[in-house]
């Protein structure tokens, strides 16, 4: 009875160690992680396996639909600058690959990435396993993380760093300035130039009247006295004649 419990106690020992030891190596492992920003397109992982089934990257098994991978990828700081892109270089983002770094992305915002696949994506969130890496330069430049041999997490085989997906976004669109119209035919004569407009010609300043000459005075050359005489023989005429006048009158009364 007593060998029987001591194995029972021994067992449960050692499962409760194994899963203890497990659960502290992933707790370590999670503590290991780097708040990054990722730009690139973003592709199935069943397609991203398909497309490299040679390669040591692609690991083993099918991959699902609901699984993605970030392929021609730069990843930098939490403030790496976004460059715009053309409309060209969106819709040619899974064919037109270069030769950028590619990345497992999981964690809950791998759920949202559906309406994003094909495009080209930026992705905030954390790299696991980021104990080596150096990081990036500053608060925007880029790095490329140091190499492991896959992630740690069950059914994980792709030899790929991985991405746990906060939240993503599409990269904006580079606005185009609109061109000129082109007009077609002879060329229009310009309008003639406006008449100039004559200005109305301005009054003359008022000049001031010349001073007036004093006017001299008249000589004299007469005086009042032969006026008085001559006055004075009127009077003495005009008295005789009166005098006649009665006298004859009283004659011949």
């Amino acid at each position: 009875m007593s060998t029987r419990y001591t194995r029972s106690v021994l067992a449960a020992a050692v499962v409760t160690c194994a899963f203890a030891g497990w659960g502290s190596r992933t707790a370590i492992a999670d503590d290991h992680k780097m708040s990054v920003t990722a730009v690139g397109c973003l592709q199935s992982e069943r397609e991203y396996r398909r497309q490299n089934e040679s390669s040591k990257f692609a690991g083993t098994g099918y991959g699902l639909n609901n699984e993605y991978v970030l392929i021609d990828a730069v990843i930098g700081g939490p403030d790496l600058n976004i460059e715009p892109i053309t409309e060209q270089e969106a819709a040619s983002c899974v064919t037109g690959r270069g030769a950028g770094q590619a990345f497992e992305l999981t964690g809950h915002g791998e759920g949202d990435l559906s309406p994003f696949l094909g495009r080209r994506v930026v992705i905030h969130g954390m790299l696991k396993h980021a104990k080596h890496d150096t990081g990036p330069v500053g608060t925007s430049g880029t790095f490329t993380p140091v190499p492991t041999g896959g992630g740690p997490s069950l059914g994980s085989d792709l030899d790929l760093r991985e991405i746990n997906v906060e939240s993503a976004s599409l990269v904006p669109i580079r606005a185009i300035p609109e061109a000129a119209p082109v007009i077609h035919g002879a060329p229009e004569e310009p309008a003639p130039a406006p008449a100039p407009v004559a200005e109305a010609p301005q009054a003359p300043a008022p000049v001031a009247p010349a001073p007036q000459a004093p006017v001299a005075p008249l000589p004299k050359t007469a005086s009042a006295v032969p006026a008085i005489g001559l006055i004075g023989l009127l009077s003495l005429g005009c008295g005789v004649a009166l005098y006649l006048f009665n006298r004859r009158r009283t004659r011949f009364a």
